[in-house]
């Protein structure tokens, strides 16, 4: 009755696989192994993969401590076996129960990890792959690591372990595959070395699983593992990549202090608790695509030379990049991050977090944008709030960028291109002059190259006259004071946008653009024309002498007030002393930044329409100038201006 029975149920689970189309579902039944069928699969070995291996599937083992003599001879007969094999000699669990604490110890062969230990039977495949080992010593009489050699490959698919597991110091030479296996009590392969591809996709780890100090020479694979206990992987070795996609975690997770020489992917990872990767070092690709991070985690003092991927992690808690290096053009790559509760948080170091997360593009990023804004504002990190702030504005330029260019010509006839185009052009001169109003430095810098180009044009404008009939001109003392100065303020002023500037050649072209063409052209006509005009011999440029102190001029015109009385107070500037030439940099630092020892002007009597437009031109690029300046400041400096931060 009950076979009929069985009959029944593995029909209707057929049929129901059929209808929904779902995976079909092998059904074997387990059979008690015993001395007997272990001896008669020991004399038959099968060859699977090209090794010849131990045929041990679909057995339930009872190797626990109520059945003690079947232990013993069954351990026994095993390793004898493996160990007089000429050639690597399989095992293959698949699909059995293995009742009882699994020591892989009593299977392998125990071997010395120097050269002169090595077993003769060893191929010179093999004594190559264990050289491989960190440990492995060359000569005799130093304190060498003792391993279990499997020389065959391990079998596991479906297998289930009822009870502990212990692979520790173990070094297989051939593949290990053990998907789908259950380990439902503590498993140990600390110190194991894995010379061929490993796989544990699907596996589930019950209680506490120990993988530390693990060498893996090969691709593993971890996909969809199920971690429900402790799991600790700390200070592995992977030389090749390895794969976590899918895998769950339910407990705390230790990577510290790992070496990842090529990709390490945990897509679509589940972490339910905290992730421990502190002073690990990743030589490649570090893939967290899709994960969930429920628990705070710790990447602290890490060194990373490959891309950083959190692409659409759902963060709930807080991870930490604090203390760690990033070789030159590591990015984090954030796109589609979303901070899921109000304990989420990304720390790393001041003017080093900021630096590295990167997004490639605008749409659809705008959350992710402002949350991280936020989440540095609220650690008073301004350095990478402004940072992340300078790349949501750089995508926008793109973006815009992208958009002109994709004007058909119908939409020639609406001003909505126009306005495009001029906030293209404004946007990229804040970015180009300012990094966005983020780099003070980069500000000074071109205030600087400004400062001293207006300073010069006006002293060439005012002293250089004409050379017939009669000369009026600097003399040679003023000259040399005059360029050398010149030199040296813009030397200044290049200097720091090549050291502030992302882009300092083409800033230091936009800057000209705005500098050159206009004076230029209008300082030629100038001498085209020639000046023919009463007061040839004074200064166009004259200061109020009534007082002389620090004056900040926010208010006032680049031109001498109409009524005769203040007329009486404005003195040219005195051409025949030696400091002269200095007085040029007072005014243009007045007409720049509104700041100056006295109070510049140019005279309305007399005066070329050709050098009051260029006294204005300046006046107002430093209105603009002032503005930028400040601007600047107040996303730089902390509490200067509390309404940028309150967002």
């Amino acid at each position: 009755m009950i076979n009929y029975c069985k009959i029944f149920l593995t029909l209707l689970l057929f049929c129901w696989c059929f209808l929904y189309n779902a995976p079909v579902i092998a059904v074997v039944e387990r059979l008690p192994l015993t001395l007997i069928s272990l001896q008669e699969k020991i004399a038959h070995p099968s060859l699977k993969d090209g090794v010849s291996t131990i045929d041990l599937t679909n057995s339930v083992i009872d190797i626990s401590d109520n059945n003690k003599e079947f232990r013993n001879q069954f351990y026994q007969t095993l390793q004898s076996e493996i160990s007089r094999s000429k050639q690597p000699l399989g095992l293959d669990f698949s699909n059995s129960l293995i009742q009882g604490d699994f020591t892989a110890s009593r299977l392998g062969i125990p071997i010395a990890l120097s050269k002169p230990s090595l077993p003769a039977l060893l191929s010179p495949t093999e004594k190559q792959q264990l050289e491989q080992d960190e440990k492995f010593l060359s000569s005799a009489g130093e304190l060498v690591s003792s391993v279990n050699l499997f020389r065959g490959s391990l079998k596991l698919k479906g297998t289930v372990f009822a009870d502990k597991v212990d692979f520790a110091k173990t070094f297989f030479l051939q593949l290990l595959e053990a998907n789908e296996a259950i380990f439902q009590q503590k498993a140990n392969w600390q110190e194991t070395r894995f010379a061929r591809s490993t796989d544990f996709s699907k596996a589930i780890f019950n209680q506490e699983v120990n993988f530390s100090e693990n060498q893996f020479f090969s691709t593993v694979r971890f996909r969809g593992v199920h971690f429900l206990g402790f799991a600790d992987f700390h200070r592995s070795f992977l030389r090749e990549p390895i794969i976590f996609d899918g895998s769950e975690f339910e407990k705390l997770v230790d990577f510290t202090r790992g070496r990842w020489l090529k990709d390490a992917s945990f897509v679509g990872v589940k972490w339910h608790d905290r992730y421990l990767f502190s002073k690990s070092r990743f030589f490649g690709l570090l893939s967290l695509r899709n994960s969930t991070l429920e628990k705070s985690g710790s990447f602290r003092s890490c060194y990373f030379s490959g891309l950083i991927n959190f692409q659409d992690v759902k963060l709930l808690d807080q991870v930490d990049f604090s203390n760690s290096f990033f070789s030159p053009g590591v990015t984090l790559n954030v796109p589609g991050l979303a901070f899921d509760s109000d304990r989420a948080k990304i720390l790393g170091d001041t003017g080093v977090i900021g630096e590295v997360i990167q997004l490639p593009t605008l749409e659809g990023n705008e959350t992710v944008l402002r949350n991280l804004v936020r989440n540095f504002r609220s650690f008073e990190q301004i350095p990478d709030a402004n940072r992340i702030e300078y790349k949501t504005q750089k995508l926008k330029f793109s973006q815009l960028r992208k958009e002109i260019f994709k004007i058909s010509f119908e939409d020639l006839f609406s001003f909505s291109w126009l306005t495009k185009l001029i906030k293209l052009g404004f946007l990229g001169l804040l970015l180009l002059l300012s990094q966005y109003g983020t780099d003070f430095s980069l500000v000074i810098g071109t205030g600087t190259i400004i400062f001293a180009y207006f300073g010069w044009l006006f002293w060439l404008v005012d002293r250089l006259r004409r050379f017939k009939p009669k000369p009026i001109a600097p003399n040679r003392y003023e000259i040399v004071c005059m360029l050398s100065s010149y030199t040296l303020l813009t030397a200044i002023g290049v200097f720091n946008v090549f050291k502030s500037s992302s882009r300092p050649v083409i800033s230091l072209i936009s800057l000209s653009v705005i500098l050159i063409p206009l004076p230029l052209g209008l300082l030629i006509r100038l001498y085209q024309k020639g000046r023919y005009h009463d007061l040839m011999n004074s200064s166009y440029f004259v200061q109020d002498g009534s007082i002389r102190q620090l004056r900040l001029l926010i208010t006032r015109l680049p031109v001498i007030p109409e009524f005769p009385t203040f007329r009486e107070r404005y003195q040219p500037i005195p051409w025949e002393k030696r400091w002269n030439w200095l007085n040029y940099y007072d005014l243009s630092l007045n007409n720049l930044l509104k700041l100056g020892f006295n109070d510049w002007r140019v005279r309305d009597e007399h005066l070329p329409g050709i050098v009051s437009f260029l006294v204005w031109y300046q006046w107002v690029i430093g209105v603009f100038y002032i503005s930028l300046l400040i601007w600047t400041l107040s996303r730089t400096i902390p509490g200067l201006n509390l309404l940028i931060y309150l967002r």
